[in-house]
């Protein structure tokens, strides 16, 4: 789970939560980057009081200054303002303790003052060089861990890619048009219509199934257990029956293989070869209906728990009609969760008017209309997908 963290952390571009993310082994670099770059105000303290400072106060300064420096990252890093107010007293009172301890800085000049020029000089190269190659070390580990966790990331979304691709055939006199766009790198949604060739006599009469699905969570745990669903329920499909059969049993597989906080919600519809069609929608938001020449919008739904989410419920299904010229309409809430700049939601309504607007219209245009509606409306936050199914005439 590491390598999520670090590339969350370096997109939030935020040095906080990258330190957060890394381990304190893996911090060792930058800390002595920091250390020894603040350790410099020692031989610099020296030059300032004309190179008279004792040897031991000279690297008794470098210590501290390189100490309080590190003191204050903590502080301010961690918002622990305590600790910055103990940095605060100790810096300022780092004159009076060093008098103390080693006396008063001697007012006449170094026995060997070019001796004590070169060491400064010297002195201040290394740490300089040395706090250089510390700082490049970190760096260098933490973009190896970067690019790693970016491969994994690009691959994640090649599979992605493979697995939701845009939806755009059609099936006897059914016509299908969908598509998801991921709101971050991999996305949790799925749109899927799967084709069958009913054997004459067998107990699998499907002819299509299609389907719109919205895991739960964002990134590549979702992604994850989306692959999991679609693999499940394609070869669930081999096995024929109904949609809640269907559902029952990607519930059983699903519920063990996944962490107790995340589920499924889909919006199903399947239709026999002999041209019946069946609907399931199971926490997830209802199908969206429009009958040739209406101006109405219904809302289909079968009241239900997400998959998932319980070891056991039992599904059910529902009998749906469509008629020649019809319109289905299946959505995520990515595209009715969108919020203007004054927190107004984009919602169901709006999907609403434009398809009563465009019912008529190619399904391509449709389904545009509505995606760029909503980014009208506000920012993308959630995976946007759609499913339109037409009965053509």
């Amino acid at each position: 789970m590491r390598l999520p963290r670090l590339l969350s952390a370096l997109r939030r571009r935020s040095l906080r939560d990258l330190i957060g993310a890394l381990t304190p082994g893996e911090l060792a670099p930058l800390t002595l980057a920091v250390f020894l770059l603040f350790a410099v105000l020692g031989p610099i303290t020296d030059l300032l009081s004309g190179a008279r400072l004792g040897t031991v106060r000279l690297l008794a300064t470098c210590v501290f200054s390189g100490f309080i420096a590190l003191l204050y990252a903590f502080a301010s890093l961690r918002l622990r303002w305590f600790w910055l107010a103990v940095a605060l007293a100790l810096q300022f009172s780092w004159g009076p303790i060093s008098r103390a301890v080693f006396g008063p800085v001697s007012s006449g000049p170094p026995v060997d003052l070019p001796g004590r020029l070169k060491l400064d000089a010297g002195l201040t190269l290394l740490l300089m060089a040395s706090s250089y190659i510390c700082f490049l070390w970190f760096i260098n580990g933490t973009a190896a861990r970067y690019l790693r966790a970016r491969a994994e990331i690009e691959l994640a979304r090649e599979i992605h890619a493979v697995l939701v691709p845009q939806v755009s055939r059609t099936v006897d006199d059914y016509e299908f048009v969908g598509f998801s766009a991921a709101s971050g790198d991999v996305g949790g949604d799925l749109v899927d219509v799967v084709v069958r060739d009913p054997v004459a006599g067998g107990a699998d009469r499907t002819r299509w199934f299609g389907y719109v699905a919205d895991v739960s969570g964002h990134g590549v745990s979702s992604g994850v257990v989306m692959g999991m669903f679609k693999s499940a329920l394609r070869m669930r499909l081999l096995a024929g029956g109904s949609i809640a059969a269907l559902l029952h049993d990607l519930n059983a597989v699903l519920f063990p293989l996944k962490s107790g906080a995340m589920y499924v919600t889909a919006a199903c519809v399947r239709a026999s070869a002999e041209g019946a069609l069946e609907y399931a929608v199971a926490g997830h938001l209802p199908i969206l209906s429009v009958r040739a020449g209406s101006d109405r919008v219904e809302e289909i739904t079968t009241p239900q728990i997400p998959i998932g989410m319980f070891e056991r419920f039992e599904y059910r299904s529902a009998a749906l009609e469509c008629a020649p010229g019809d319109l289905l309409v299946l959505i995520t809430d990515g595209l009715t969760e969108v919020f203007d700049a004054r927190d107004r939601e984009f919602g169901m309504a709006a999907v609403k008017r434009v398809l009563v607007e465009t019912a008529s219209r190619p399904l391509g245009e449709i389904a545009d209309r509505v995606v760029a509606a909503a980014r009208a409306h506000g920012a993308q936050v959630d995976d946007q997908t759609l499913l339109l199914i037409r009965r053509r005439g």
